[in-house]
C-alpha cells in the first residue's frame, strides 16, 4: 500500500473513531498531528540565522525530551494525538483505555501500549495513552 494509500486510510479511520467517541459521550482536541521534519533555523541575534544548529520539529521534541524518536508516525501524517475529556473532566490516562481499546479493534495502534508488555496489558498503561496511529 502506498504512503498516500495510508494517509487516506488513516484520515478515515481517524473520522470513524471521532464520529464514536461523540457518540459515547467523549469530547475532544487535536495535540499533535503533522510533524514537519524541515530544519528550524535558531535565530542569533543581529547575524540572522545560524545553519550548522538547525532542528526538525520532531527532533526538538526528542533533544527535549517529549518524544522517544527522532522520526515517527506523526512525521508520514499517520499518527494523531488527542485530548479527551468525559463530561468537561480530562482523562487520566487509565481514562483512555477504553478509547485504546476502541482504535485498536479498528486497526490501529494505541500509545497506551508503548512500554508495556502484552501480559501487563489489562493492568498497565505505556507512555503515551493519548497516540493514536496507523
Amino acid at each position: 500500500m502506498s504512503m498516500i494509500q495510508q494517509q487516506e486510510q488513516f484520515a478515515k479511520l481517524s473520522a470513524e473513531f471521532l464520529v464514536w467517541c461523540s457518540q459515547q459521550g467523549y469530547g475532544y482536541r487535536y495535540g499533535d498531528a503533522w510533524r514537519s521534519t524541515d530544519k528550524l533555523f535558531v535565530p542569533v541575534g543581529d547575524e540572522g540565522f545560524d545553519d550548522d544548529d538547525a532542528y526538525s520539529y520532531q527532533e526538538l521534541l526528542f533533544y527535549n525530551r517529549k518524544t522517544k524518536v527522532t522520526y515517527g508516525k506523526h512525521n508520514d501524517r499517520l499518527a494523531l494525538d488527542l485530548i479527551f475529556s468525559k463530561d468537561r473532566v480530562s482523562l487520566t490516562s487509565e481514562g483512555y483505555r477504553p478509547l485504546g481499546e476502541k482504535w485498536e479493534s479498528m486497526g490501529g495502534k494505541w500509545g497506551g501500549r508503548f512500554g508495556v508488555k502484552p501480559e501487563d496489558y489489562t493492568t498497565k498503561i505505556g507512555w503515551d495513552s493519548n497516540h493514536f496511529e496507523m
